[in-house]
């Protein structure tokens, strides 16, 4: 039991913190293979839902905590052949091996090995692949939105908390000092200074920030 409880807080720590920066042959890797590899017992082993353009950035912030958190992604999925040979060659050059690649979630959710799945496919998907990610019995980072349909994120947050799982979703910024110190602030009551400029960053379509 403490050994279980010691996994979950590792897993809990490493999808906090990874969230909070959002700042040979994939075949020939097998399960039996990751788990001769010395410490893999104790590694965090990921699985990617969803690897285009967002995703290959969270590959990118997941490999800068690799050591420190001691993770890896061990596979990868996309529906886009493009998608998953680009993941499978970022992730070789990140971790020195490459992850196992997938064209359907299922077969990825069938690993054993695998502790935690981040999802990053498009915003309708998210909470039905949520969903099932929790009943394959995986914690989750899923991106935001939850989902876009009330019934399937409450389906999948009840799934997730049926199956005691550690999710973390993408509005991961809401937890730092910062706005946690505004909102202490405001509820204080305390007279602010009138704001003299505002302004907004949204991701557009194409890439880049407007201000």
């Amino acid at each position: 039991m403490p050994d279980k409880l010691e996994n979950a807080i590792d897993r809990r720590s490493f999808l906090n913190r990874s969230a909070s920066m959002l700042a040979g042959t994939a075949l020939g890797v097998t399960a039996a293979s990751y788990g001769r590899i010395v410490g893999a017992n104790d590694r965090i082993s990921l699985g990617h839902i969803g690897i285009g353009g967002r995703g290959g950035e969270l590959d990118w912030i997941v490999s800068r905590v690799k050591e420190k958190q001691n993770v890896e992604m061990t596979a990868v999925c996309d529906l886009w052949k493009v998608n998953r040979e680009r993941a499978v060659h970022s992730n070789s050059t990140y971790y020195g091996r490459a992850p196992r690649e997938f064209q359907y979630l299922e077969e990825l959710l069938l690993l054993k090995d695998v502790d935690a799945v981040l999802i990053s496919t498009p915003e309708h998907s998210h909470s039905p692949i949520l969903k099932l990610t929790a009943e394959a019995g995986k914690d989750a980072y899923v991106e935001k939105p939850m989902g876009n349909v009330l019934e399937e994120v409450k389906a999948a947050r009840d799934t997730v908390q049926k199956n005691n799982r550690i999710v973390q979703v993408g509005t991961q910024h809401r937890s730092e000092l910062y706005p946690q110190a505004a909102s202490q602030l405001i509820q204080t009551g305390a007279t602010l200074a009138r704001s003299r400029l505002c302004g907004t960053i949204t991701d557009r379509a194409g890439g880049g920030a407007a201000r």
